[in-house]
């Protein structure tokens, strides 16, 4: 999710890289390219938080509250001095990476709890 503010770009991303233990995907804030907050775990409502100093000297506080279920198309907010700036949908990096984990931790205990005797007689080897 990306959003224009005073010529400047503020963006939310999500990725579940090496993340799949945790069922919750890493977020992250970005002001022009420069990362200004990272969030992960498993949580519900996931708050990321940042204080940035314009040319001006003022200081504007931008926080971005995501509603995340899994990681599963998780809705952002940003907000700058607690006005809505912006409100959509974050897209996640790399979303499949836990469901191939849960399929292979599953198939596995699935193959232990049968037995190699039993798979053999299913398959018909």
């Amino acid at each position: 999710m990306e959003v224009q503010w005073r010529d400047h770009t503020l963006k939310v991303t999500g990725d579940w890289t090496l993340r799949w233990l945790y069922l919750a995907p890493q977020y992250e804030l970005w002001l022009d390219d420069q990362k200004l907050d990272s969030r992960g775990g498993p949580r519900l409502r996931p708050l990321l938080e940042a204080i940035y100093e314009d040319e001006d000297g003022d200081l504007h506080h931008i926080e971005a509250e995501l509603v995340s279920v899994i990681g599963f198309r998780p809705y952002c907010e940003i907000k700058v001095e607690s006005e809505v700036v912006a409100a959509d949908k974050v897209r996640v990096e790399n979303f499949i990476n836990p469901f191939l984990m849960l399929i292979i931790m599953a198939s596995t205990v699935v193959m232990l709890y049968l037995g190699p005797d039993m798979i053999r007689s299913l398959l018909g080897l």
